[in-house]
């Protein structure tokens, strides 16, 4: 495997881990938050946990996009569209070690 290969490799990776992570943590935010959701006209769970998508996640490489600034020399943070309320400016984000790739925390911000 050549050294492009492995990165392109390790960066779809990230993003698959980052889609799951995602898609997990909305399983206690709905529970939480679930009903409100709905009565408001937003998706279901399983409607957001489908609209997370391996095509809309950007990875940040500006301090200034991510609201809870993390040093993105440290962390890789990953962003996707709202899958909560689509059409929303609200964002959600995965915080990743850079070193290891471990999750730090998963947010969403408008």
């Amino acid at each position: 495997m050549s050294f492009r290969t492995a990165i392109e490799h390790y960066e779809r990776d990230l993003v698959s881990t980052f889609v799951a992570d995602l898609r997990a943590h909305l399983v206690g935010y709905y529970r939480q938050f679930g009903a409100d959701i709905v009565t408001a006209g937003g998706n279901t769970l399983q409607q957001a946990q489908d609209a997370v998508s391996l095509d809309l996640v950007v990875e940040l490489a500006d301090i200034l996009d991510d609201p809870y600034a993390h040093d993105l020399d440290t962390f890789r943070v990953l962003r996707h569209p709202d899958v909560v309320f689509p059409g929303s400016d609200i964002s959600w984000f995965g915080a990743y070690h850079r070193a290891t790739c471990v999750l730090s925390q998963i947010y969403d911000f408008n």
